[in-house]
């Protein structure tokens, strides 16, 4: 089993009602909910620095798309000559 620590939180109660109404949904308890909705918040903030960082490293070596080439792309959505996607320089 894994070892788990105690953590103290502040809600607004609205929020504490919110988490309060979904664990009675799924029959589980308050601190499971919160649990899952931290474990989904850090998962997706790990993934948004990745991409950051990724992007940030690729600016860096060059590999860029000009502004103007991305304006004109998607600005040309829908229409009968819709651009490709810009390619990086």
């Amino acid at each position: 089993m894994t070892k788990t620590m105690p953590v103290s939180v502040r809600l607004p109660a609205e929020l504490n009602d919110q988490i309060a109404s979904i664990a009675a949904s799924l029959d589980r308890p308050k601190s499971w909910v919160i649990e899952q909705a931290v474990k989904d918040y850090v998962a997706v903030q790990a993934w948004h620095l990745a991409a950051i960082d990724e992007g940030v490293k690729a600016a860096d070596a060059g590999r860029v798309v000009a502004h103007e080439q991305v304006v004109a792309w998607v600005r040309s959505w829908d229409a009968p000559s819709e651009l490709p996607a810009p390619e990086c320089s």
